[in-house]
């Protein structure tokens, strides 16, 4: 039987068949070579479309000085490596790339050598952009923006669809309703944020928000809203009084709001044979009445997110705190439930305000990536911050559009729908 040999191995010699077991071979037999110890070269791993900076390391050297030469680098990785084992510049293609080359310690023996680069993608590149079921019902546009100038007041509002809604084909679940009436003066802004976990929650935010918010407008330019003007003539006299007269105004003008909005979401759920549940959603709402140097601001918040009154720089007013609901991570939402609870009237704040530079309110994919925590919601710093990112939106030529642009920014771990509706002077 013959047997495969290696000649050129350490561990393999010719055969002498006229050997005796216990015999010294003769002299030159065995023709091995000293090997030569083999380098192994690293390099820190690098990220697809950012720039980089990184030398080849070797492994277990003693950080002796190496050069190198007839470097060969893959085109797509778009890195050069100096003589000195330095690369630099900013690979956009991830994977494994090899990188060969020549190396010497001393400049007269040169050896091969290789090394893997490691290139991990730009997490942004992961997320996918998918459709929803072109036949599925409650379809809803994947952004929305709106804007309203009236002179010396403006208000914008954008709402867009998050990564996590785009790469799994689902619709956006957040909206938004803001409206103005010239002639009294008032101005009402909303926003909602569609359960995630509600088959049909994006149509909950849409009644949420259009319901309140067209019944908001509706009494405020009416009788109602014309002896709410009347009162704040006299704030400045009787503050604690006033306050107190119009808080319970507010109350039951929230009240009202919030039970037809639960109203039009259990009548959808009987239409569809579904639960209410189905079409869970939070609700923030505000009414604003800006006269003068003064602004008068009443807010309703249901659920997560935010609503705050901020300015001047370095101040801010929160309307509120988000609430959970039974279990940790979970928030409340607008039912039947909420509307009973003894709680109803903490969720209702007034105020009036001088040098106020923005009433804003937001859902939570903007607040969560942006404060965090509920100790982070009520930090001047956090929102001094927020403000100098989303003001360039508001001199543009069409700041809804600025803003929408503005939220697609990335923070890991935070891909949920974004919405914001703001006011300023």
């Amino acid at each position: 039987m013959h047997l495969p040999s290696d000649a050129n191995s350490p561990e393999s010699a010719p055969i002498h068949l006229s050997n005796k077991p216990g015999a010294i071979p003769p002299a030159g037999t065995v023709a091995s070579q000293p090997l030569s110890p083999r380098v192994v070269f690293q390099a820190p791993n690098a990220k697809a479309g950012q720039v980089y900076c990184g030398k080849l390391r070797e492994v277990g050297g003693d950080g002796r000085a190496l050069q190198f030469k007839e470097i060969v680098l893959p085109a797509a990785l778009a890195l050069t490596l100096s003589e000195q084992g330095e690369l630099l510049g900013q690979p956009n293609v991830a994977g494994d790339h090899l990188i060969t080359f020549q190396w010497s310690a001393d400049g007269v023996h040169w050896r091969a050598g290789q090394c893997v680069l490691l290139v991990n993608p730009d997490p942004r590149s992961l997320w996918q952009i998918n459709e929803p079921a072109s036949d599925a019902i409650y379809p809803k546009p994947h952004s929305a923006t709106q804007a309203i100038n009236e002179g010396d007041l403006k208000i914008a509002a954008a709402s867009r669809r998050g990564r996590s809604h785009e790469h799994a084909g689902l619709f956006r679940d957040d909206d938004f309703f803001v409206q103005h009436d010239a002639a009294s003066g008032w101005s009402v802004l909303l926003v909602a944020d569609g359960a995630g976990s509600a088959r049909y929650s994006r149509y909950g935010s849409k009644l949420a928000v259009e319901t309140a918010g067209e019944y908001l407008l509706t009494v405020l330019k009416a009788d109602l809203g014309a002896s709410i003007n009347h009162a704040l003539q006299a704030w400045d006299a009787d503050p604690e009084s006033i306050s107190g007269q119009i808080g319970g105004q507010f109350h039951s003008v929230f009240y009202d709001a919030a039970t037809l909005a639960v109203d039009a979401i259990e009548q959808a759920a009987i239409s569809q044979q579904s639960d209410a549940k189905d079409y869970a959603s939070t609700l923030l709402a505000a009414a604003v009445k800006r006269e003068g140097g003064q602004l008068f601001l009443a807010t309703f918040w249901i659920g997560d997110g935010a609503i705050a009154a901020y300015g001047p720089r370095g101040k801010v007013r929160l309307m509120g705190l988000p609430d959970s609901g039974e279990f940790a991570g979970q928030t409340r939402f607008l039912d039947r439930a909420a509307l009973a609870s003894d709680r109803f009237a903490q969720r209702i704040k007034i105020g009036r305000y001088t040098d106020i530079s923005a009433v804003i309110l937001m859902s939570d994919g903007i607040s969560d990536p942006k404060f965090e925590t509920d100790k982070g919601l009520v930090s001047a710093d956090k929102w001094n911050a927020l403000w100098d990112e989303i003001a360039p939106s508001l001199v543009a030529e069409h700041p809804e559009q600025s803003l929408l642009d503005w939220m697609g920014f990335f923070i890991p771990g935070h891909h949920d729908d974004r919405s914001m509706t703001l006011l300023w002077a």
